[in-house]
């Protein structure tokens, strides 16, 4: 699977921002047409969920040192993701396959 593409804390932090303004948008809009009741609770959490990350983004651009350490570790993970795809797939099973030990996210 290709990973993904070279970004920016800012550009990150404005689609988190975008993301959970339509997130709210939607609900109400839906609230007030009378398709939903009240907000669904997990759209609620995930938009919450974004702004958790807008403000961890302000944190991290609040401190001029953090920050610097932000980009050289997203750095560093981003030439050790290139590495990984660059290298050849391992066998696995007769047929070519990458093993991926990492833990997957919720």
């Amino acid at each position: 699977m290709k990973l993904p593409g070279k970004t920016s804390v800012a550009r990150m932090q404005r689609t988190a921002m975008l993301e959970a303004e339509r997130i709210e948008i939607v609900q109400d809009h839906w609230v007030k047409e009378g398709a939903i009741t009240e907000p669904v609770p997990y759209m609620v959490q995930r938009r919450d969920d974004l702004m958790g990350v807008v403000r961890m983004i302000d944190a991290i651009n609040s401190d001029p040192d953090l920050l610097d350490r932000v980009k050289k570790r997203m750095a560093a993970l981003a030439s050790a993701a290139d590495a990984a795809m660059a290298a050849p797939a391992t066998t696995v099973g007769g047929e070519d396959a990458t093993i991926d030990d990492s833990e997957v996210a919720d």
